[in-house]
């Protein structure tokens, strides 16, 4: 039984199942399976499959809107706002100029 926490599991299941497909198409002669023939197959193998979920997948850390991080970038963004106002003598430069001056930030 192995743990799969990052959907791997997913590729468990097709590991699990594709060799059970093949061998049913092999031993009926059939090249090409229905989906009726499939589902006959993942029902009649069903039992066999294992899986485990990864410790730790009940505690979560809860969603939020407001990631911690925001109140950190807002008053950054306040900060270079207010500096680029007091500092950039806006009613002097052309809107031409303005463009050109902040074509420039990275």
């Amino acid at each position: 039984m192995a743990s799969y926490g990052d959907g791997s599991f997913l590729i468990a299941i097709i590991n699990h199942f594709n060799p059970k497909i093949e061998s049913y198409a092999a031993v009926n002669h059939i090249s090409q399976l229905s989906e009726e023939q499939v589902l006959e197959v993942v029902r009649a193998n069903y039992d066999t499959l294992t899986l485990k979920l990864q410790d730790g997948l009940d505690q979560y850390e809860r969603y939020s809107e407001q990631h911690k991080e925001a109140a950190f970038f807002k008053e950054l963004v306040r900060s270079i706002s207010t500096n680029v106002r007091r500092n950039l003598a806006f009613h002097t430069l052309s809107q031409e100029a303005l463009l050109k001056e902040f074509s420039t930030i990275s």
